[in-house]
């Protein structure tokens, strides 16, 4: 990857195909060179392949970014899943069933899933100076826009993430507590990143497709990569006590709050029932706090994320 950024000429864009190693994908990848040097910027998409605002929004900053008004390099993957993508699945590679954002840092020797995270932290996060990784709600699920900022990382680097995060028109940000993830990883090993989080449930609504871009261009500018615009900086409001509800049951699943709703500790949250209609269990909060996602479909399997909240 680094031999294409650096034989590329300046102020050109071009399309490539990377071969992962190990393996026979090959990843399509932008590289937009500016007509100046400066910071690379590193975009990823579609690491969950049913998530697809953030694949049309990388799509769409293919075709608006200038090279010729960029400081620096932009390095877009519009679609890191490509067989979860083709196949229609939400969470795991149908190659291996595994959750590529759960394999970081990944292994060369391991399964397709954990041989591309390996490939992405030693070929591809290296070369960024800031990586900003879009997601969404999976096919069955609903969530408030907001940003992941790491957690762990040198405090440098961690600093870097969450100024640049104040640049950004969203409510609100989550310090995440997880090692794993690629945004969390790459912060790890010394990259400013973060997740932005946009539409889901299997949409492409316009809103959120330029809230991507949006997010896109004024991290950019931030950098200094693009024309200076009236960019407001504001106190990002961050939520730190998160709780995360896995299903403990498989039924039919039906919640009870909306996304971004407030809700108190002890409030019911959703119900699980047969299919005669009966309570199997109910699911109450634990603590007070905002609905940050939900599944809102009507299947619900033992395991699965069920809902997201907290302060």
């Amino acid at each position: 990857m680094k031999h294409l950024l650096e034989q590329q000429p300046s102020a050109s864009a071009k399309n490539y195909y990377f071969q992962v190693r190990g393996t026979k994908l090959e990843l399509p990848v932008t590289i937009i060179k500016g007509k100046k040097a400066g910071p690379t910027v590193l975009i990823t998409a579609g690491i969950h392949g049913s998530e697809y605002p953030g694949i049309e929004a990388a799509k769409r900053l293919i075709k608006e970014i200038d090279p010729n008004r960029l400081v620096g390099n932009l390095l877009i993957f519009p679609c890191i899943n490509q067989c979860a993508f083709f196949e229609r699945t939400a969470f795991i590679n149908p190659a291996d069933g595994k959750n590529l954002n759960r394999c970081f840092p990944g292994n060369p020797a391991g399964t397709e899933s954990e041989r591309l995270a390996y490939v992405l932290e030693t070929e591809v996060f290296y070369l960024a100076d800031f990586y900003l990784d879009f997601h969404s709600g999976d096919l069955s699920e609903q969530l408030e826009a907001f940003v992941f900022v790491p957690g762990f990382g040198k405090d440098s680097v961690l600093q870097k993430a969450r100024q640049a995060a104040s640049y950004l028109n969203l409510p609100f940000g989550v310090v995440s507590k997880s090692r794993t993830g690629a945004y969390n990883h790459a912060s790890i090993i010394g990259v400013p990143s973060l997740l932005i989080e946009r539409g889901g449930y299997g949409e492409r609504y316009a809103k959120d497709i330029a809230g991507f871009v949006d997010d896109a261009k004024r991290i950019m500018t931030h950098l200094g990569m693009l024309e200076h615009s009236l960019l407001k900086k504001k106190e990002l409001k961050l939520l730190t006590q998160i709780c995360y509800f896995d299903s403990t049951l498989t039924g039919l699943w039906t919640p009870v709050c909306k996304v971004g709703d407030l809700v108190k500790k002890g409030q019911l949250l959703g119900v699980t029932e047969d299919f005669f209609g009966n309570i199997l269990g109910e699911y109450t909060a634990e603590q007070d706090g905002q609905i940050l996602y939900q599944v809102a479909s009507l299947p619900i399997v033992s395991g699965e994320v069920l809902i997201a909240y907290g302060y």
